[in-house]
């Protein structure tokens, strides 16, 4: 018999934070003309195309975008910093970036001399040098956009790393990227030490690390970089500027090559279909070292010219008092954040003032109708979308401009300038992205398969090259994802192929599951996954882990499983019901972004099940 016992949490923005893939939604009513530089976008009649459909020399069926293309831009920029400069200095006395904690700011003059700064104390103090790496360790905060862009100004290579974490995970990423110095904060001066340690002992290698507490007395003393030093005016565009590690969900996190042209192409990519610019306000909190945050929020703004209010850690109360301060216009969020805020803003008597904020984007996992709705009836005026992507993609597919009057944010929308995708046949055979594809399309639209998808925003590789040739097949990223094309070419995300369920023959999607499991009056969250059925190891049964409403009169834990369990028998076809059981937890597993860590809840739940004999 099942029972309610707890299951530990890990919570948004406070315990380690890893990498991920980044799973973005938005609409699809567009229409995109005009130049490349900045569009003009017209809106879709119902029944209009999403995306433009050609067959390929190789008889693939393609689907592209409908905006413009911006290759032009992106092929006059050979260095991200230079470009990032240039942008900078059209606004020099415009606000770029306000501390919540500390109320420091900078305008993009200042943002422009604290980069020169740091990349003079790296080199003269650091001995940073072309093609050196240095690891990011910090919380959001002004500092770190200068920094990045100094290590890049030197021509030497960023990773960002969580600081929330231990000295032996952090130990794994420096020594895999080849770590020469640690940008950091006192605050964690104990696990930087101590990785550094390790790394000594491990390689012989010495760390250095650098404190941003100590930061402006020592810039203060530092010499400009001699004239001699050209890395950034010598940059090519296919020069490695950044190695983030990709999703610590799909096993051993993997460092992907990021470059000077994939990273300005992201970031033209997206501010050429939306607006950025000085009257927009942002309130950033998605952590600055994952890939999301890192060219979405901080630098897609920061080139847009528009000001960001950036906070350390995401609390809701404080995030709605910034709101209403700084008249916040819009925000980059994972769904945890959203829900909060819904609850926050129902609650009765409450006094937040959320009527400045226009627009939205949620990422990192699907954000259920729902919330949705709920979202729309405290701010009518606001306009909520996702979108989808990856680290490997830079990290972004599709997304969505800002001034449309419609935004459907159920569906996975628009591929952004210059992407392409194909959706691929899956084989019986294949079970996760490491496993061979034949490359051959659906033979339908409409039918379900692996989305792969390519442009200039594509990552030049891992840095295991076995692992590359793995992910990138005929010059197409493999995301993993499953999905189909909708009547109007849109796309849907239908899940993950690492996570399919084979229940007798059957490919079952643990998200189509949960999609109905969520939808019954109890369950506040939950998750779906496959188990071995006892009786035969050849197959796996859909198991379900559910968070019960906090206000539901429940003393009686077996009365719920039993209840959602007849209720998902009679609502999911006999392939996608609960075989494998219904548990009540406490909580469920999730990553920063709030992206359900799958594969370590079915490991912890597949161990409760050995201590309870029924594995």
């Amino acid at each position: 018999m099942l029972r309610r016992v707890p299951f530990a949490p890990l919570s948004l923005f406070r315990k380690a934070l890893l990498p991920t893939a980044t799973s973005l939604a938005l609409f699809p009513q567009q229409r995109f003309s005009s130049s490349a530089k900045n569009p003009k976008i017209d809106i879709l009649g119902p029944d209009d195309d999403v995306h433009k459909v050609s067959k390929s020399p190789e008889e693939w069926r393609v689907y592209q975008s409908l905006y413009p293309s911006v290759l032009p831009e992106v092929e006059q920029h050979n260095s991200l910093c230079e470009f990032m400069f240039g942008r900078w200095d059209r606004e020099p006395n415009h606000t770029a970036m306000i501390q919540h904690e500390t109320k420091r700011r900078l305008t993009f003059a200042e943002t422009r001399k604290m980069t020169e700064a740091a990349a003079s104390v790296l080199y003269y103090g650091h001995n940073i040098r072309k093609g050196d790496v240095v690891c990011i360790a910090l919380l959001n905060n002004i500092f770190y956009a200068p920094f990045t862009y100094g290590i890049m100004r030197l021509g030497a290579v960023v990773t960002t790393a969580n600081a929330i974490t231990t000295p032996e995970t952090l130990c794994f990423q420096l020594e895999a990227s080849n770590t020469k110095t640690i940008v950091s904060s006192r605050i964690f001066q104990k696990t930087m030490e101590d990785a550094a340690v390790m790394i000594k002992k491990s390689t012989g290698k010495a760390i250095s690390v650098l404190y941003i507490e100590d930061f402006d007395r020592i810039a203060d003393q530092a010499s400009a970089l001699p004239s001699s030093y050209t890395a950034m005016e010598e940059a090519k565009p296919d020069d490695v500027v950044f190695l983030p590690f990709s999703s610590g969900t799909t096993g051993t996190p993997k460092a992907t090559q990021l470059t000077n042209k994939s990273l300005t192409a992201c970031i033209i990519q997206w501010s050429s279909p939306s607006n950025f610019h000085t009257s927009h306000t942002y309130l950033s909190i998605l952590p600055f070292f994952h890939i999301y945050g890192f060219t979405v929020v901080m630098s897609v703004v920061l080139a847009g010219n528009a000001t960001q209010i950036i906070m350390s850690r995401y609390m809701a109360e404080e995030y709605l008092d910034n709101v209403k301060e700084y008249k916040v216009t819009h925000s980059f969020v994972a769904p945890p954040v959203v829900i909060s805020l819904v609850n926050k803003l129902e609650a009765p008597g409450n006094e937040y003032d959320f009527s400045s904020m226009k627009f939205i984007v949620c990422s990192a996992a699907p954000l259920s109708e729902d919330i949705g709705r709920r979202m729309a009836k405290v701010n009518p005026n606001l306009k909520l979308a996702q979108g989808w992507g990856m680290t490997e993609m830079s990290p972004t597919c599709s997304t969505c401009p800002d001034n449309q009057p419609t935004i459907d944010y159920r569906i996975p929308g628009c591929l952004i300038p210059d992407t392409e995708m194909r959706v691929v046949k899956v084989d019986d055979n294949q079970q996760s992205g490491a496993d061979k594809s034949r490359g051959v399309d659906v033979e339908n639209e409409g039918d379900e398969g692996e989305l792969w998808v390519r442009g200039p925003q594509m990552m030049k590789g891992y840095l295991d090259k076995e692992q590359t040739d793995i992910a990138i097949q005929d010059g197409w990223y493999r995301t993993g994802d499953m999905g189909y094309i909708g009547k109007r070419k849109e796309f849907r995300v239908s899940g993950r192929l690492k996570e399919l369920i084979k229940y007798k023959g059957f490919q079952v999607s643990p998200p189509e599951v949960e999609a109905e499991l969520i939808k019954h009056p109890w369950v506040q969250d939950c998750i779906v996954i496959g188990v071995n059925d006892p009786r035969d190891v050849s197959f796996e049964n859909p198991r379900a882990l559910v968070v019960l409403k906090p206000d539901l009169p429940t003393k009686d834990a077996v009365r719920a499983s039993d209840e959602i369990y007849r209720y998902m028998m009679r609502k999911m076809p006999p392939h996608k019901r609960l075989h494998g059981g219904v548990r009540i937890v406490e909580s469920i597993m999730k990553n920063a972004t709030g992206k359900l860590m799958r594969r370590q809840v079915r490991d912890a739940e597949l161990e409760y099940m050995k201590g309870e004999g029924k594995e």
